[in-house]
C-alpha cells in the first residue's frame, strides 16, 4: 500500500500539465511538504525510495523541464546550493563508495536541489508571494489543530501515524511521543517536536507578515460557510509551536520577534543599534559566566543535575571537534564518525555536519545563512517604511532564517526542515532579484478578497 506515495505526485503532474507548474507547486507540493510525514516511503528494490514530497516535486520538475524550465536564471546563490549538495555527495562517495552515493543522491535532488530551483523559478516571477504565504499559513494552522489531540491526551503517537501507519508496513513508528516537565510534546507530521517547532515558527513569521500587512480579509472564508479572523490563524500556529515544548526553537522565535521589531519601527537604525549595543553588553559577562560554569570537574557535581549535564555536553563537544579534525575537509560521511563509546545523537547540526561532511559541508551551509541574512537585512533597511507598519517582507524572511539558523544548533536539520530551508532559499533569491507584481509597498492595502476555495480548485 506504500504506493500511496504516488497519489499526490500524479495529481501534481496533472495540474502542472493542464494548468502550470507554479500552480502545482502551490496547490499540491506545499501542502504535501507541510502536511504529510517525511518518514513514509515507497520502498523499491534497487531504486531510490521516494517519500511524499520528493515524489511530488519530482513530478512537477519533470513537467517544468519539458515546458522549457520557465523562470530559471543563473545567480551566484546557485553556487551555494549546488556546493552544499556536492559537499554532501562527495563526502559520502569518499567515505563509503558509489553505493552510498547512489542512496543519498535522490535525497539530495528531491530535498535540496529541486525545492531550491522551483521556488526560485516559479514564485516571484508570477506574483505568487502573497498566495504562497497564505497557503503555508493555512496548512500549518490545520497542522496545529491536528496536533492538539496528541498534546491533550498524551497519546503515544500522532494523528498522522495512527491514520497513515497502517499503509506503510511498520514505517514511522520509531517516532514515539516524548515528554517534558510532565507535558506531552506534540510533533505533528514532522517526527520530532523540535522539527515541528522550527517549521511552525517559520510559518508564524510569514503569517504575521500577512496579518500586519492586511493581506487577509477581515474574515477568512474556508469551507461550508466557516470563516476565521487572521488573528485566530496566527494564534493557532503559535499555539502549535508552543505545544512542541521545544526550548531551542522557542528561544530562536523570541530572537526572531526582536528582529521583526526593527522592520516595524520607523527608526530602524536607532532600534538596530540599540539592540546591538544591548546584545554586546549582555554577551560579554554571559560568555565569561558560561566559561566558568563549564570549567569545573564533572565528577564533583551531582549526576543528572543541570550543571553536570551541560559540563558533560561541553566535554563531548571538545571530543567531537577533535574527531572531526581528523577528516577536516570532507568529513567521515553520515555514519563513519560514529564511535560505540560515544553518544550517536548530537544536539547541534553544525557540529554534526562538520563530523559528517567536514569543513566543506559546514562552510556552504554557514555561507547560505550568512549571505541570505545579510542581503535581506541590507534590503530591508534600505527600503522605504511601509504602511501598514510591519509588512516588510524582507524582515519576515529574515526572521524565518533566524529561527532556522539558531534552532538547528539544538537539533539536526532533518525530515521536512531540509526542503523547507532550501525552498526558502530559492524563494528568497527570487524575491531579492525580481520585483513581484504584488509587493504592496504603497500606502494602500490590497482590496481583493482571498478565498481558500481558490487554492483547492
Amino acid at each position: 500500500m506504500s504506493i500511496l506515495i504516488l497519489l499526490p505526485a500524479f495529481l501534481a503532474a496533472y495540474i502542472a500539465v493542464t494548468q502550470s507548474p507554479q500552480r502545482a507547486l502551490l496547490r499540491i507540493y506545499v501542502p504535501v511538504l507541510l502536511f504529510l510525514p517525511n518518514y513514509y516511503y515507497w520502498i523499491l528494490n534497487g531504486l531510490p525510495d521516494p517519500n511524499f514530497n520528493q515524489a511530488t516535486i519530482l513530478a512537477i520538475a519533470i513537467v517544468w523541464l519539458i515546458k522549457g524550465a520557465p523562470g530559471w536564471r543563473f545567480s551566484l546563490t546557485d553556487i551555494l546550493a549546488v556546493g552544499f549538495a556536492f559537499a554532501v555527495s562527495y563526502s559520502e562517495y569518499d567515505n563509503a563508495g558509489f553505493k552510498e552515493l547512489k542512496n543519498v543522491s535522490f535525497d539530495i535532488v528531491g530535498s535540496i536541489l529541486l525545492p531550491y530551483v522551483l521556488a526560485k523559478s516559479l514564485i516571484e516571477q508570477h506574483g505568487l508571494r502573497e498566495e504562497l504565504a497564505k497557503q503555508i499559513a493555512l496548512v500549518l494552522f490545520f497542522v496545529a489543530l491536528l496536533m492538539l489531540p496528541q498534546f491533550i491526551t498524551g497519546a503515544n503517537y500522532s494523528v498522522w501515524q495512527k491514520v497513515l501507519g497502517r499503509f506503510f508496513d511498520g514505517q514511522g513508528w520509531q517516532w514515539a511521543t516524548t515528554y517534558r516537565w510532565g507535558l506531552t510534546r506534540a510533533s505533528g507530521p514532522y517526527g520530532h517536536p523540535i522539527l515541528a517547532g522550527i517549521i511552525l515558527l517559520v510559518g508564524y513569521r510569514l503569517q504575521r507578515w500577512l496579518e500586519w500587512g492586511n493581506y487577509w480579509p477581515k474574515r477568512i472564508k474556508l469551507f461550508a460557510g466557516f470563516s476565521l479572523s487572521p488573528k485566530i490563524i496566527s494564534f493557532g500556529i503559535l499555539a502549535g509551536a508552543i505545544m512542541t515544548i521545544t526550548r531551542g526553537p522557542l528561544m530562536a522565535g523570541a530572537v526572531a520577534a526582536t528582529i521583526v521589531m526593527i522592520g516595524k519601527s520607523k527608526q530602524r537604525w536607532l532600534v538596530f543599534i540599540s539592540i546591538l549595543v544591548l546584545t554586546i553588553t549582555i554577551s560579554i559577562p554571559l560568555v565569561t559566566w558560561f566559561v566558568d560554569y563549564v570549567s569545573v570537574d564533572r565528577q564533583s557535581l551531582e549526576y543528572g543535575s543541570a550543571q553536570e549535564t551541560i559540563v558533560y555536553r561541553w566535554e563531548l563537544l571538545e571530543i567531537f571537534v577533535d574527531i572531526g579534525k581528523e577528516k577536516l575537509w570532507w568529513g567521515w560521511g553520515r555514519k563513519g564518525w560514529i564511535h560505540d563509546e560515544l553518544p550517536h545523537s548530537i544536539d547541534n547540526y553544525y557540529l554534526l555536519l562538520f563530523l559528517q561532511h567536514g569543513i566543506m559541508g559546514l562552510g556552504f551551509l554557514v555561507a547560505i545563512f550568512t549571505i541570505m541574512i545579510t542581503r535581506l537585512f541590507i534590503r530591508g533597511m534600505t527600503q522605504p517604511i511601509t504602511n501598514p507598519s510591519g509588512n516588510s517582507f524582507e524582515f519576515a524572511l529574515l526572521s524565518a532564517y533566524v529561527v532556522m539558523s539558531l534552532s538547528i544548533a539544538t537539533v539536526w536539520l532533518g525530515e521536512q526542515t531540509v526542503p523547507v530551508l532550501f525552498f526558502l532559499v530559492g524563494w528568497t533569491e527570487s524575491a531579492l532579484r525580481y520585483r513581484s507584481t504584488i509587493l504592496h509597498t504603497t500606502t494602500t492595502a490590497p482590496t481583493h478578497h482571498f478565498r481558500f476555495q481558490r487554492i483547492l480548485q
